[in-house]
């Protein structure tokens, strides 16, 4: 499907395929952004290898630009639009929660923290100030966290305007920690690499 075409239509054949598992998530109960991520696991790079009369093509860096520019320009923004859109700036709401919303964001980036630092140093065998870096990177909460969020709260009012705004104000944190850690580490992390 991806050689079609000599890979031209490789960027269609993508989206056709998100969308594609897209409506299989929804038939099967789930939310379309779950069937589309599935369909993104299943993309790698070697996929994109096209045999043009004996010379290989890869057509993945400018498929993924484009898929890049439609997700984060056309896309996302729409969907995020749409989720704040139901956010309701209630102070009282939001101070009932912030001593969860501390406990939260602390236990998570502790276990997230160590748990990513600790599999790089001892799994990847990176330095120490590799893993660090790797466990400060990996506090970021994805898109997927957002959309299991609008599931719960927009679509089926499982959680609690409580438990909602805890999660919400929680992930955007860790996803606010995740460059002000970098940046932080980034010294470090340089002089180690050049010491070593």
């Amino acid at each position: 499907m991806l050689a079609f075409n000599n890979g031209r239509d490789a960027t269609l054949s993508i989206l056709m395929l998100a969308v594609s598992f897209a409506f299989i998530a929804h038939l099967m109960g789930l939310h379309s952004a779950v069937g589309a991520y599935m369909a993104g696991l299943i993309m790698t790079p070697a996929l994109f290898y096209i045999d043009k009369q004996g010379q290989p093509i890869n057509r993945y860096k400018k498929t993924r630009k484009i898929i890049d520019d439609v997700a984060f320009s056309w896309i996302g923004p729409v969907f995020f639009v749409t989720l704040g859109s139901k956010l309701i700036f209630d102070w009282d709401l939001i101070l009932s929660v912030l001593d969860e919303t501390i406990i939260l964001v602390v236990g998570v980036f502790i276990s997230q923290f160590v748990g990513a630092a600790v599999a790089a140093r001892y799994t990847g065998h990176f330095s120490k100030q590799e893993s660090i870096m790797i466990g400060f990177g990996m506090l970021g909460r994805a898109e997927l966290a957002f959309v299991v969020m609008d599931i719960g709260y927009v679509h089926n009012s499982i959680f609690t305007d409580e438990v909602f705004y805890t999660l919400m104000f929680t992930a955007f944190t860790l996803n606010i920690l995740v460059p002000l850690c970098i940046r932080f580490w980034a010294p470090y992390f340089i002089a180690g690499r050049s010491s070593s």
